[in-house]
């Protein structure tokens, strides 16, 4: 539903807004409780789950194996990838996911007098149309979560910790954050972190299964995971299982996306994107052309 910008205040006073469109069939979780939920479910059913154990290799066959430094797994029906960003890090992967971060900042709890400034009474999840991505919502006990893009890629696919903290990005979420709302200029943040999201080369998620090797996989969420991976978790079980209810007919089923460039080129171009997009939402809020050149940023991220 559209809203006028008279209706868009109503809801939430951000600065400068022209008008909103609203999602009434909408809401929001908290992933952290989500996904230790889901792993106490899978332990119930007898399922045994090894944390701090990275895999380094992975063969499909008859009995497909992972291979670890503290030794080999192997698979009694199937083995499913399902690493995200991280599966940039195995070599027959490397080029199939590209790690693009994502960072978050979490606001001091706030007054009930900065509150009643800004609204925002029904802690709608909110978003702006920026190319840099903005994605934010006030949280149960009364803070405001702030996430962003931003974070350069690094050559290679490189994905480190320092990432996760990186200093320039949280600031520029600070910066958002005072923008969306003057009257919070001066608040104060007490929580920041941040992590890869898998990004395919054609942008579109799947969930393909090889019946010959055994070897299933579900990837490419673009940073929608937390509810993209419920739908292709059952498109998965579906396509290894070979019970059918229709799911696997759905677009995202058995479909394989393209392979990223090599470097250097890669880093190239994904670099040349950010910092263009960076750019095209400068002009675009200052009310000025973007760049004669935008159209290859366009054409780089294009769903």
């Amino acid at each position: 539903m559209l809203l006028s910008a008279a209706e868009a205040a109503e809801r939430v006073r951000v600065t400068n807004v022209q008008g909103a469109l609203f999602a009434a069939h909408n809401g929001s979780v908290n992933p952290g409780r989500l996904v230790r939920g889901l792993a106490r479910a899978v332990e119930r059913r007898g399922g045994v789950i090894y944390e701090q154990t990275e895999v380094t290799q992975f063969a499909g066959g008859a009995a497909p194996r992972l291979v670890t430094p503290g030794g080999e797994l192997r698979a009694k029906k199937a083995l499913v990838l399902a690493g995200e960003a991280y599966l940039s890090r195995l070599p027959a992967l490397h080029r199939a996911i590209l790690p693009m971060y994502s960072l978050i900042a979490v606001t001091e709890p706030l007054s009930s007098a900065q509150w009643a400034q800004i609204g925002w009474e029904r802690r709608e999840s909110l978003a702006s149309f920026r190319h840099t991505v903005d994605y934010l919502t006030r949280t149960a006990d009364g803070r405001i979560l702030f996430g962003s893009r931003g974070a350069p890629y690094l050559f290679g696919s490189k994905i480190t910790d320092e990432q996760d903290r990186h200093a320039a990005t949280h600031g520029k979420i600070h910066q958002y954050v005072a923008e969306w709302f003057p009257a919070l200029r001066d608040v104060k943040f007490t929580h920041a972190w941040g992590g890869p999201v898998g990004m395919p080369r054609d942008w579109m998620p799947m969930a393909s299964f090889d019946a010959s090797s055994r070897i299933g996989t579900a990837r490419g969420y673009t940073g929608q995971g937390v509810s993209t991976t419920n739908l292709l978790g059952r498109v998965l079980a579906e396509l290894i299982s070979g019970k059918r209810t229709g799911l696997d007919t759905l677009p995202v089923a058995q479909r394989h996306s393209p392979n990223w460039e090599p470097e250097p080129l890669r880093w190239m171009a994904v670099r040349y994107a950010q910092n263009t997009f960076l750019r095209m939402d400068e002009a675009e809020e200052s009310g000025r052309s973007r760049p004669w050149h935008s159209f290859i940023a366009d054409q780089i991220g294009k769903h």
